[in-house]
């Protein structure tokens, strides 16, 4: 007998047991993701769309802090759940990062783009964007930067001092590149990040082991976060 979907509903009103003498997840940690999860199922049953679906492999990679003489949610429980949640983005054709097979989503007026991928180093609250355009799209456009130039760019690497997390950084643009693709084929809907998103992620650092550049990444996000706003501008 298969399982049915999970629907918004499951997951706000999902609950967790908390902890109180034993290492627990940052409840406001964890209800952010699941903020994002929901937002993502109303959007493939055809609700309004408030920001970019998120992924099957956003959701397995998520890490909350962890409270000691706080309150947290059980740890085995929020990690059972998620991975009920996986499966079922996976089973929808969103199980990773630029997946092209993620389903086009339905028209939104006046819909605002919220959230960005939540990382940690410090993990910060949820990130609201402008209101997003509306209206059909247009013909193909191109400016300076190419899908292709994401793909192949490449960051020098630290060891001795703090760098970026190179599998959150390569996730990221990953995104940025099925972004600009999209937007270069006239198909805005289908764009998973805005100008405002790109400015402000934050990546994990690294310290002991290999990492991207900070200053290298940064500047091409800022290239990147240019190369978006001349089109959401449009």
């Amino acid at each position: 007998m298969g399982t049915m979907p999970l629907t918004p509903a499951d997951i706000r009103e999902k609950k967790f047991h908390t902890v109180r003498l034993r290492p627990g997840y940052n409840e406001e940690d964890v209800d952010a993701l699941l903020d994002r999860i929901e937002a993502t199922l109303v959007a493939l049953e055809g609700g309004p769309r408030t920001g970019p679906l998120i992924t099957a492999d956003e959701v397995r990679n998520s890490r909350f802090r962890t409270t000691r003489l706080s309150p947290g949610y059980r740890e085995d429980e929020v990690d059972d759940f998620l991975d009920v949640v996986v499966a079922d983005l996976a089973g929808r054709g969103l199980g990773r990062f630029g997946d092209r097979t993620t389903p086009p989503l339905p028209p939104r007026p006046g819909a605002s783009r919220a959230g960005a991928a939540e990382r940690q180093d410090p993990p910060e609250g949820r990130r609201h964007t402008p209101p997003g355009r509306t209206g059909p799209a247009g013909p193909p456009h191109r400016f300076g930067m190419t899908p292709e130039d994401i793909r192949e760019q490449q960051f020098a690497t630290t060891r001795l001092t703090t760098g970026y997390n190179e599998q959150e950084v390569d996730d990221f643009l990953d995104r940025a590149e099925f972004t600009l693709d999209a937007l270069q084929q006239g198909l805005p809907d289908r764009a998973t990040l805005t100008a405002a998103e790109v400015e402000r992620v934050q990546f994990a650092t690294t310290r002991a082991r290999p990492g991207y550049d900070p200053a290298q990444v940064d500047r091409f996000l800022d290239a990147l976060a240019e190369e978006l706003r001349r089109y959401e501008q449009q």
